[in-house]
């Protein structure tokens, strides 16, 4: 019985060793991709949790010039040693079976076409149908590859270390830095998937505009967001309160700018909730507007709006007033104008539900039923107590007991308030007029009741 043939067996096993060496390839060319594509929350929480493979995978996430240079290493060696087997054994091989044809260049041909062999195989089998697993299993791909990846990376520590090193000096001749290079590719992976999300339906417009607007914010300057000089409602301290506290109720501002003589000059913030609070002591006419001002809040026009707004949260201040280089009155911004540049326009409650608190006279108004208790406490220096109902026409209708008729015109007392109902409708009162009594009517008023 014959031997079997040595040249076969020797080159079933350059094959073999081929095969090998392309899937090593493949593993690490699959690892890179995985680890770079994966999502990095996910890996740290896993790893908070005890996960030893997400622990592995997280630091190499942490040091990702060391980790490339690793993978790149494995890579450059796996196609090294596959070339030197292709090229001293299959080539040589194919290059004999052209010369006994007596081809020309038999061995420069089949060189040739064993490197284009190789090459496609390598390309096709250790690169692009490994990375598109490793994309469509990120997770679990890197989890499986970082332990072998993390101990090739001790093995080849010299190699990876001279490469992370001159990666790094290279980097620094261009003025660069790999600390910032990492940064900027988190944030622009940010805003790739935000996009990728929303071509896919996982974000709608909304969304994406929203989160798109956070990046943004540190890039806007309070001047233009603010409401210029000119489009500001404010007043001056030496005017008579006579001549504009009509105008100054319908305004429906919360805070009001107040100016002596100059509208640069201003002096101080006036908060009309301590406005309705005097006027309930001593009547609007008799208000003495000074005394109750507040510190207005200056920043120069040129803040950048994410400082301002940490600022305006850590002060508890709504406005803030802009100066210009000069030194002269910009504009206001308040703490609503920071959020829409986030959030979108939002509509004032004044917007929604219109005329929600009305001033007849100084003890006289209509109220929308729909309007909170705390507001119209906090709006007319009331102290009306509700436990189990929120808006006015929540109380009054449990005063009442009943769903009335929507023809119902009962009047209501309330300690010294008086409240006619003008309207209801869908079994809500609608409109209301309140009436504010001295001690001396009240008194009076409870009398006729219990009579």
């Amino acid at each position: 019985m014959s031997d079997p043939d040595p040249s076969g067996s020797s080159l079933l096993v350059q094959i073999l060793v081929l095969v090998l060496l392309t899937a090593i390839n493949a593993f690490f060319a699959s690892a890179e991709m995985a680890i770079v594509s994966v999502n990095k929350n996910k890996i740290n929480m896993m790893a908070e949790e005890g996960n030893k493979r997400a622990l592995m995978a997280q630091a190499l996430l942490k040091e990702p010039t060391k980790f490339l240079s690793t993978i790149q290493v494995a890579i450059t060696l796996a196609g090294f040693f596959a070339s030197a087997f292709a090229a001293t054994g299959i080539a040589e091989r194919l290059g004999d079976f052209f010369s006994s044809y007596d081809w020309p260049y038999s061995y420069q041909i089949a060189l040739v076409l064993i490197t284009v062999a190789l090459s496609y195989f390598t390309l096709v089998f250790g690169e692009l149908v490994p990375k598109r697993i490793a994309l469509q299993k990120a997770e679990s791909v890197s989890l499986f590859a970082a332990r072998p990846v993390a101990a090739v990376s001790k093995i080849a520590y010299p190699f990876v270390k001279l490469l992370s090193v001159s990666t790094r000096l290279v980097l620094r001749i261009f003025g660069m830095h790999h600390e910032k290079l990492e940064e900027q590719v988190t944030e622009e992976e940010i805003k790739s998937m935000i996009e990728t999300g929303q071509e896919a339906g996982v974000f709608n417009e909304y969304e994406k505009t929203l989160i798109e607007s956070i990046f943004e914010f540190d890039d806007i300057l309070a001047k233009e967001i603010m409401t210029s000089r000119t489009d500001v409602y404010a007043i001056d301290i030496n005017d008579p309160l006579s001549e504009y506290v009509d105008e100054l109720l319908a305004s429906r501002r919360s805070r009001i700018p107040v100016y002596d003589d100059e509208i640069d000059n201003i002096i101080g913030i006036l908060y009309m909730k301590d406005f309705y609070l005097q006027a309930r002591r001593v009547g609007f006419e008799n208000v003495q507007i000074r005394p109750i001002l507040h510190k207005p809040y200056f920043v120069p026009e040129s803040k950048n709006i994410d400082e301002l707004f940490k600022e305006l949260q850590n002060s508890k201040q709504y406005m803030a007033v802009l100066i210009d280089e000069y030194g002269g009155f910009s504009g206001i911004v308040t703490i609503e104008d920071l959020v829409e540049e986030v959030m979108g326009p939002i509509d004032d409650m004044g917007d929604i539900i219109e005329s929600t608190i009305e001033k007849i006279d100084s003890r006289t108004y209509m109220l929308n039923g729909l309007v909170y208790i705390d507001d119209i406490n906090d709006a007319l220096g009331l102290k009306i107590e509700s436990e189990n109902h929120d808006t006015l026409s929540g109380l009054l209708l449990d005063i009442i007991g009943v769903i009335p008729e929507e023809d119902d015109r009962r009047v209501l007392s309330v300690d010294n308030l008086i409240f006619e109902v003008l309207e209801i409708k869908e079994k809500r009162i609608t409109k209301t007029k309140l009436t504010i009594l001295d001690e001396a009517e009240a008194e009076e008023a409870a009398e006729r009741a219990e009579q």
